[in-house]
């Protein structure tokens, strides 16, 4: 079997050797080797691909609540797993490293059926509410005197390089986060100063 050129990149980007992929159907390429863009990146999620240290947290998790399936949140969180989404990027506060397809794959789940369910439980999209998240707690951080420092905010939050945590930042933001923390002094300060004089 000769593989074409597409045929051959697929092999090629799944991690399969192209001396291995005589007979791979290409249809189990593709589902074995998803895209997801979080943030303009791409990340590529396999099956067997290395999860993040968050990614084995949440699966260990998930693995606890059904050996002890009981009642209340556990039970909530296993039968929804929509809720259980939603609890995990609300607890990872939205962890860049935490790829919503691992949840839907622990579930048992298609990815397209956990963001429909979760966007008609939550009315926000999985991926809105992990910015969401991550931007609240980025700025709660930022925002303690003396401030976190700002590379320690980012390795919180999954970022491997500070920049992409400011690329972030300052997308969602519209400024740095050097600037947000200058300006919420300013802000702070001022309220004080008010305080002080009434």
């Amino acid at each position: 079997m000769t593989l074409g050129r597409e045929n051959s990149l697929l092999f090629t980007l799944a991690g399969i050797p192209s001396s291995r992929s005589h007979g791979t159907d290409v249809a189990v390429l593709i589902c074995a080797s998803q895209t997801f863009c979080l943030e303009g990146k791409a990340v590529t999620g396999r099956s067997t691909g290395k999860l993040s240290n968050i990614e084995n947290e949440v699966i260990r998790e998930i693995r606890a609540m059904r050996a002890a399936p009981g009642s209340g949140i556990n039970a909530s969180f296993l039968e929804s797993a929509a809720h259980a989404a939603h609890h995990f990027i609300l607890d990872s506060h939205g962890n860049v490293q935490l790829r919503l397809a691992t949840i839907a794959r622990e579930f048992g789940a298609e990815m397209r059926t956990l963001e429909r369910d979760f966007f008609d439980e939550y009315r926000i999209t999985m991926v809105e509410c992990q910015v969401e998240a991550r931007l609240a707690y980025s700025k709660r951080l930022l925002s303690i005197f003396p401030p976190t420092k700002i590379s320690a905010v980012a390795a919180l939050l999954g970022y491997n390089v500070v920049q992409d945590f400011n690329r972030f930042f300052k997308k969602h933001m519209h400024q740095s986060p050097r600037e947000w923390i200058r300006k919420e002094r300013t802000r702070i300060s001022r309220g004080e100063t008010r305080a002080t004089r009434d």
